[in-house]
């Protein structure tokens, strides 16, 4: 099982914080060129209202790792809490009211992939973001967590 620790991540900043790429493929995608198919990360949310990134061509998951926000997406208001999690199209208009951190799930349109919340025992092939940290957990590897947000991709 491969263990990345938000401690072992630099931060880059963004108009509103900071962001932590956990993980992004294929090898040698980028963030700034819009050529990665999946891209787990996680972002401080550090104003009051703040307006997401465009990511056309990406469906997006959405979570809070710490205190609500509301986002507005497309014009429709709902309350985020640390049991919800959000699908929308990185296409969106989204806007986000309240400070907060947060964890993001991009997904290339056209890859499927099952994202959601777990407690428990987790059993891969499968991602796991739980305590700042992304469990990469290979074909029968088992990871026992209070909750994470595991991501599948076939």
């Amino acid at each position: 099982m491969q263990t990345i620790k938000q401690s072992d991540i630099t931060p880059t900043s963004w108009s509103g914080g900071k962001t932590w790429t956990y993980y992004i493929e294929p090898a040698g995608a980028t963030l700034a060129e819009r050529n990665f198919d999946i891209r787990i990360s996680s972002a401080s949310v550090e104003l009051d209202q703040s307006t997401f990134s465009d990511f056309s061509g990406y469906t997006r998951y959405f979570s809070v790792l710490s205190n609500s926000v509301v986002l507005q997406i497309n014009g429709d208001k709902q309350t985020v809490d640390q049991t919800s999690l959000i699908k929308f199209s990185g296409s969106d208009q989204v806007i986000s009211y309240g400070k907060t951190r947060d964890i993001n799930v991009f997904i290339k349109q056209g890859i499927s992939a099952k994202v959601f919340w777990q407690s428990g025992t987790i059993k891969g092939p499968m991602m796991a973001f739980a305590d700042d940290c992304l469990y990469i957990l290979q074909n029968g590897e088992k990871l026992t967590v209070k909750r994470a947000l595991c991501i599948e991709t076939a």
